[in-house]
């Protein structure tokens, strides 16, 4: 009997069996794999399916810092600096209501839409000294749910959009914007390192898996925002999260989803609207007053 030959026999044997498990191992991998792939779970050709209109994603990925504020009375120090408005500070010193001596007056309105125009006086009213730290606030969004043109607070280019550090413009039924509340959180400076942020892509699909988006919904592009994510009695601190704009059966609103946790942030209180009846009021009496003491 030839062992050699058998031998050899047994050796191919087994090295063509080896490769055959091999090969068997690696194409099951790439099943496993594949079938774990976004493209295989596309939550975006979901959300289309069920008629909920996208926005344009940037899926840019960003390194964002942790700023901090130190708690001040930046309003109520300087609040005698304004002309034509009767105003006061609230209890805590952080939320300045005004009634303007001079109504602004727009062009458009809610339903048409507002004028180039009616944007530019708005901007020419922030940034000309008629509020206080103006040129730190930039324009946001008109918010029909409350009748206000929103500019916010921006620190390192991106906006504090949580209602800390921003200027409501209150749109009358008369067409006119006869008051506005200001928050200004201060000075921010940068803490530690920066970090990663997710997409705003992502940020949609956090939404959207945890049943925050209804069918047929209008998403607008999401913004990348700071909120204050802890508050003590000397200072503040602000990390990043997504702001999405959505309009659906319930009309608008804006939801957050922390930027690095991928959690779904609650929305902030929405702002006091000053009783333009009251104030206005309050505001002749003290131009009586005021034109009594001229003469």
């Amino acid at each position: 009997m030839d062992f050699k030959k058998i031998e050899n026999i047994f050796l191919v044997t087994f090295l063509l069996l080896n490769i055959y498990l091999l090969v068997s191992y690696f194409n099951r991998s790439d099943i496993q794999q594949a079938t774990s792939t976004p493209d295989q779970v596309n939550l975006i050709r979901e959300m289309q399916q069920i008629g909920i209109e996208l926005p344009m994603f940037v899926e840019e990925k960003r390194e964002i810092y942790y700023v901090q504020a130190d708690s001040n009375d930046l309003l109520e120090k300087n609040v005698d600096k304004l002309e034509n408005q009767a105003g006061s500070i609230g209890d805590d010193g952080t939320l300045y209501t005004s009634i303007l001596s001079d109504p602004i007056e727009l062009q458009g309105n809610p339903e048409e839409g507002f004028t180039e125009g009616d944007y530019e006086k708005l901007d020419s009213f922030i940034s000309n000294g008629s509020v206080l730290f103006g040129e730190e606030y930039d324009f946001l969004r008109y918010d029909r749910s409350q009748n206000r043109f929103v500019y916010i607070q921006k620190v390192e280019e991106i906006p504090v959009a949580d209602g800390t550090s921003e200027i409501s413009l209150f749109y009358g039924g008369d067409g006119n914007i006869i008051s506005y509340q200001q928050t200004y959180a201060g000075p921010m400076i940068p803490q530690g390192a920066t970090q990663p942020t997710i997409t705003d892509r992502q940020a949609v699909e956090v939404l959207f898996t945890n049943n925050e988006i209804s069918s047929n919904s209008v998403i607008s592009k999401p913004i990348l925002t700071y909120y204050r994510t802890l508050h003590l009695e000397d200072l503040s601190m602000y990390g990043p999260v997504w702001y999405v704009p959505i309009e659906d059966t319930n009309g608008e609103r804006v939801l957050r989803v922390d930027a690095l946790e991928r959690t779904i942030i609650k929305e902030p209180a929405t702002p006091l609207v000053p009783e333009e009846e009251e104030e206005t009021e309050e505001m002749k009496d003290e131009n009586s007053e005021a034109d009594e003491g001229e003469e």
